[in-house]
């Protein structure tokens, strides 16, 4: 591996990399700019183009080429060596015996994807059916270049609207199916009609991975027609979309999130794109999945905070003890946001984004949020209710890798229900016992 990392090094230059990013000025034999990663006026950020490295004055962190790009992505060594390979036309060997993908491979199918795209948005645009998906996404509240910049876009009926448009393209039917964009009939040859596309009259919603690449969608069905067929569909796990490791608006989220020091975590596609809109622009979505701790690694390269906003009926509020249930067990902080009225996030934002804004900032510590949900309308001097209070925060407590944030809310649960610490352990060894 080291001899292709030295062929990337030789076919970089870091000025160029770094200049897609800062805005930078010669400074005699170096360049010059206000550092990225932490604020600053007078610039104290450096560049070598000689040695091929930068270095701030200010915070201290400096590196190469893939140092930098890891910094300001929040990515690990090798998403940065395939980025910067991609980059410059450096071929990579497999990475391991399990990988069964080359990098051309994966750029092909990565460049069907982009092709698709395109496709879908120029039928949203200039389609009679798309302009009946643009009334909708207006009447939503977003703005025409709200809905450009998420590049959205209108899938038509049909069963092979995209297999011959790919096709035409000189695009190999198998590389389309490797790609999540057709269905193969099972059974039949590899003949272009033995293919249909996966899908059909429905406004897609381009998923891409931290860099921006597209490698996936999540299709919603137009609304009014066959409400029998599923809501949402999304692209089948392929060799380039992994759902466990997807967070919708995460390539738009990343700056802002490490800048904030916090990510807005919501449930869907609208509602990140409608906060956005609104100025929020750190937020993610798990896409109508459940939080998975691969997603979670993903945040942790950003922040270590979290504010969730999910639903408030009952799926929407299991969903958020999970999610932060699995955010305790990776030393997250939790912050819980809710509004009494039980909107979504996009019809929120839609109604009164100041109100939305206001309760964003009011966000709850998750665990106090949960103590004081699971209290309410119980008797704490009832031994029953205790019992049943215990039950429902046990989890939550036990799922703290961290152990002083463990023994904190050990001890304030045990105070607001007037018991030992000693008492609630034993009651907590009892629960696990039983489900043994």
């Amino acid at each position: 591996m080291s001899q292709e990392i030295e062929a990337i090094k030789a076919k970089l230059n870091i000025v160029d990399l770094i200049g897609e990013y800062v805005r930078l000025q010669k400074a005699g034999n170096n360049w010059k700019a206000c550092c990225p990663f932490h604020n600053e006026k007078t610039p104290s950020f450096s560049v070598s183009e000689d040695k091929q490295v930068w270095h701030c004055f200010g915070c201290g962190k400096g590196g190469d080429a893939f140092g930098f790009l890891m910094e300001i992505e929040g990515l690990s060594f090798r998403e940065a060596l395939e980025n910067l390979a991609q980059k410059t036309g450096v071929e990579l060997p497999k990475y391991s015996a399990r990988e069964n993908i080359t990098n051309l491979e994966k750029n092909k199918i990565e460049d069907i994807l982009e092709e698709a795209t395109l496709f879908y948005e120029k039928q949203l645009w200039e389609t009679e059916g798309g302009k009946k998906i643009l009334e909708y996404l207006k009447g939503r509240g977003l703005e025409e270049s709200t809905v450009r910049d998420f590049r959205l876009g209108y899938a038509p009926d049909g069963w092979r609207n995209i297999a011959q448009f790919l096709v035409g393209r000189n695009y190999k039917i198998g590389d389309i199916l490797r790609a999540g964009l057709v269905i193969h009939k099972e059974g039949k040859s590899q003949e272009i009609e033995n293919f249909y596309d996966r899908f059909r009259n429905r406004i897609m919603f381009p998923i891409t991975n931290p860099v921006g690449k597209v490698i996936g969608y999540s299709a919603r069905i137009v609304p009014g027609e066959d409400e029998s067929q599923a809501k949402y569909i999304n692209t089948p796990e392929t060799e380039v979309y992994h759902k466990s490791n997807v967070l919708y608006g995460i390539d738009k989220a990343k700056m802002s999130a490490k800048e904030k020091d916090w990510i807005l975590l919501v449930e869907g596609q609208m509602d990140v794109i409608a906060t956005n809109q609104a100025g929020i622009k750190n937020t993610v979505a798990v896409s109508g999945t459940a939080l998975t701790l691969e997603q979670l690694s993903i945040i942790k390269r950003y922040t270590k905070n979290i504010r969730m906003f999910f639903d408030m009926d009952e799926a929407g509020q299991k969903a958020a003890k999970r999610s932060a249930q699995l955010a305790f067990d990776r030393e997250l902080n939790v912050f819980i946001v809710s509004i009494d009225e039980g909107k979504d996030a996009a019809d929120a934002v839609k109604e009164d984004v100041q109100k939305f804004i206001k309760a964003i900032d009011g966000s709850v510590v998750a665990m106090n949020y949960f103590i004081e949900k699971t209290l309410r309308g119980r008797n704490k001097s009832d031994i029953e209710d205790k019992k049943k209070i215990i039950e429902e925060l046990s989890g939550l407590i036990n799922s703290f890798s961290n152990k002083i944030e463990r023994e904190h809310w050990m001890r304030e649960v045990a105070e607001r229900l007037n018991i030992s610490e000693s008492a609630l352990r034993e009651a907590q060894f009892e629960l696990y016992q039983s489900k043994q």
